[in-house]
């Protein structure tokens, strides 16, 4: 039989329907604001062979593209004649389906067409606690996995549609907020079915035979797609290095100076990207499991090639990932895993930084290059219950070719947003006292890297708190082709009484009334800054992004002295000075 072009459409954009669908199901049952408002979650479609079929737009995206490994280990643990219509399978381990870190659940859900298995749903999303030496789970200082948290295998959550009591209350007993997080795991499960009761009705209305023989024309068309854009580029192989900051506390470091090493490898038919020149797995917890930073790769790969389309795991046929065991990319169990966001963010970067001389029409300056997260926890004694805020801030992107680098926008976690300030004060014991861009973060650059955010908060009870803000001393926002580095990520504390810097933290004791001030990192510049337009500069001025100092020293442009135009003269002199030591 022929397949019919336009079904095939209706199809594949049905499958990203459906995720969008489990997306807004989720969000609107969700009981922590780290999942309805902060997005920390993705919802998508998998088929029986372990593809990623959809994915949804809001959310982690590199979520999404871990969920058809948690779906391969399923298939490990559980055979497939052991699923059964109704079940639910929960995992969090990071070893063993879950990919990243503990707090990170994956639920799963088979879908069946009468007696036969034709595709999974998954949902993965960030949940308050599971367990671990303190509340939020979230430690940099961590020397095993087993000190981090809770860990669950692939297991039945639900067995036909019930609910596993024993393993409810397995989990109830091992988490601080019990009714939070079984709250946002039952959202998930509540999100599984819709996407499931909509794959029944997509095969019901075209058929099993015919949906099955679309979405592998589906994944084909997406691999064929992938080639045609690889052909685009230019063959060679590419390297280039840079170093993470360490992990541990900035009082007592575990590891430092991590080097990251990439060798990019362009042929006609295959994309590698090879980290096995990369550390040691650290003794401390800056370490990605491998499908982990496979999920990075994936993101990199996509972003450099052909960012705007719809994503499946077809278009990934033609990369390779080339890892090393026991590395801070591939470790051994059990080593500790908790900063995984931190070690894989530097793929996507460094992608772009080692095929910036081949590529100057597609690269980008370094970006704030971290999570920057942070975890503040403690009793609310207005509302006296136990509270954790799990909070991110986002910062500034690198200069492109055409347009400065965007401002406050996430890493990796691009979809990922705020929680809105009246939020937070509405559900936590402190205040919002500042929430600013900060002036001059951005590298200079023809084309400005984006800025860095300030936000500092005066806590009404006392309290602990965690974070982790990486990129701060080795290997600060990069410009490319004639750009400057941007800021760094650090926090204050007492930012009143103290310009001390902060970068690692765990379980630090906070007063009543303390003032913390995070402060994010901006973008890289792209290209000479003495090439920029001075009236973008006159804008950057006038909005707050530049300083008057700034704008003479890095991209020489004076003023008259009404501050309102250009000094031509006094700008080509100057810049005319600047160029021999810029060249």
């Amino acid at each position: 039989m022929s397949r019919d072009p336009v079904i095939q459409e209706v199809i594949r954009n049905y499958l990203h329907r459906v995720a969008q669908d489990m997306e807004t199901a989720l969000i609107r049952s969700a009981y922590s604001i780290a999942i309805y408002d902060s997005k920390d979650f993705a919802c998508g479609v998998v088929d029986p062979d372990c593809n990623l079929l959809a994915q949804s737009l809001a959310g982690t995206p590199v979520f999404a593209n871990n969920l058809s490994n948690a779906v391969e280990a399923t298939f490990e643990a559980l055979e497939e004649e052991m699923l059964e219509p109704g079940d639910v399978i929960l995992c969090n381990d990071p070893y063993l389906g879950g990919g990243s870190h503990g707090n990170d659940v994956t639920c799963i859900y088979p879908v069946f067409f009468g007696s036969k298995l034709v595709a999974f749903t998954a949902v993965k999303g960030h949940v308050l606690d599971m367990g671990g030496a303190h509340p939020s789970g979230y430690q940099t200082n961590t020397t095993e996995v087993f000190q981090e948290l809770f860990r669950v295998p692939p297991v039945k959550f639900y067995k036909k549609g019930e609910i596993n009591r024993d393993l409810e209350r397995i989990l109830t007993t091992n988490i601080r907020l019990p009714a939070e997080v079984m709250g946002d795991i039952r959202a998930m499960v509540a999100s599984l079915r819709v996407g499931g009761k909509r794959i029944e009705e997509i095969i019901t209305k075209y058929g099993l035979d015919n949906y099955t023989e679309y979405v592998k024309n589906i994944l084909d068309q997406s691999e064929l797609q992938a080639r045609m854009k690889l052909n685009e580029l230019p063959k060679g192989s590419f390297e280039g290095e840079y170093f993470l900051d360490g992990d541990g506390d900035d009082e007592h470091p575990i590891s430092q100076k991590l080097r990251v090493h990439m060798k990019a490898t362009i042929k006609k038919d295959e994309f590698i990207i090879d980290l096995s020149e990369s550390a040691d797995q650290s003794a401390g917890p800056m370490n990605s499991p491998r499908s982990n930073t496979i999920s990075y790769a994936k993101y990199a790969f996509k972003s450099l090639i052909d960012p705007l389309s719809l994503i499946n795991d077809g278009f990934f046929r033609p990369l390779k990932v080339i890892t090393r065991r026991g590395s801070i990319f591939d470790p051994i169990p059990p080593a500790p895993v908790n900063l995984w966001l931190e070690t894989p963010h530097s793929i996507v970067d460094l992608l772009f930084k080692v095929l910036s001389r081949v590529l100057p029409n597609r690269t980008v300056g370094g970006t704030f290059g971290s999570d920057v997260i942070d975890f503040i926890y403690g009793d609310d004694k207005i509302n006296r219950r136990f509270f954790v805020l799990v909070d991110t801030l986002q910062g500034g992107w690198g200069g492109t070719p055409e347009f400065d680098g965007v401002t406050t926008y996430a890493v990796c976690e691009g979809n990922v947003s705020y929680p809105m300030m009246e939020m937070l004060e509405a559900n936590y014991p402190l205040q919002v006292l500042k929430w600013e861009l900060i002036k001059d973060s951005g590298g200079p650059g023809k084309m400005r890297g984006g800025l860095g955010v300030r936000r500092d908060y005066k806590l009404r009870d006392p309290c602990h708190i965690t974070f982790c803000y990486e990129r701060s001393r080795y290997s600060p926002p990069w410009g490319v082709l004639g750009g400057k580095e941007g800021s760094t990520n650090h926090v204050v504390l007492d930012p009143d009484g103290s310009s001390t810097k902060h970068q690692k933290v765990t379980h630090y004791p906070l007063q009543s009334n303390d003032i913390v001030s995070f402060r994010t990192g901006g973008g890289g510049g792209y290209g000479d800054p003495l090439e920029r337009d001075p009236s973008q500069v006159i804008r950057d001025i006038t909005l707050g992004y530049v300083s008057e100092e700034k704008a003479k020293t890095e991209y020489g442009v004076v003023f008259t002295p009404n501050k309102k135009n250009v000094d031509q003269i006094e700008t080509d002199k100057i810049r005319a000075r600047l160029r021999p030591s810029r060249n």
